[in-house]
């Protein structure tokens, strides 16, 4: 035989609001492994662009980077020197960036024995060549960078040496 007793005033009210603050407070709690994997998997994603870029701009300036890291053959015609690069298609944070995102590039230079860099602000999204023909010769040290319609500015690549002589 079963006994039921009436709940007391309130009792009921209380039960419900405990219930659903449990609930509350379980659902808003952070999978921390997941934004973990998202920003190991977007910084791998990043430095892989990076390096790419790297190569390309190795290669397009006849420099020789390891067989390793070089995907394209270097051009060795004997053509004035010119910084090429490929857009990138991707965020430091991973995430997609379409051409229509970004309004320019700058290339970072400066000679080896100087300490400050110049840069070369280019706010043409379709320009991803620079001819070096202008410039007086020296020991350089290039880098480039994206900057997006909100003037976002992406990291600058790896330097890439030059000897324009």
């Amino acid at each position: 035989m079963k006994i039921l007793l009436p709940p007391l005033p309130g009792q009921a009210a209380l039960c419900l609001l405990i219930i659903a603050l449990s609930s509350m407070i379980t659902g808003c709690q952070e999978d921390t492994r997941a934004s973990k994997l998202d920003t190991q998997r977007a910084s791998e994603v990043s430095d892989a662009r990076l390096k790419q870029a790297q190569s390309n701009l190795l290669a397009t300036l006849g420099q020789s980077p390891t067989a390793k890291e070089s995907q394209y053959p270097a051009d060795n015609t004997g053509s004035p020197r010119t910084l090429a690069w490929n857009p990138p298609m991707t965020r430091e944070d991973g995430s997609s960036l379409a051409p229509g995102q970004i309004s320019g590039y700058r290339i970072y230079y400066r000679m080896k024995h100087k300490n400050d860099f110049n840069i070369i602000p280019l706010n043409d999204a379709s320009t991803t060549r620079y001819r070096l023909e202008d410039m007086p010769p020296g020991a350089y040290e290039f880098s480039i960078t994206t900057v997006d319609v909100d003037g976002l500015e992406s990291r600058r690549s790896d330097p890439v040496e030059v000897n324009l002589i």
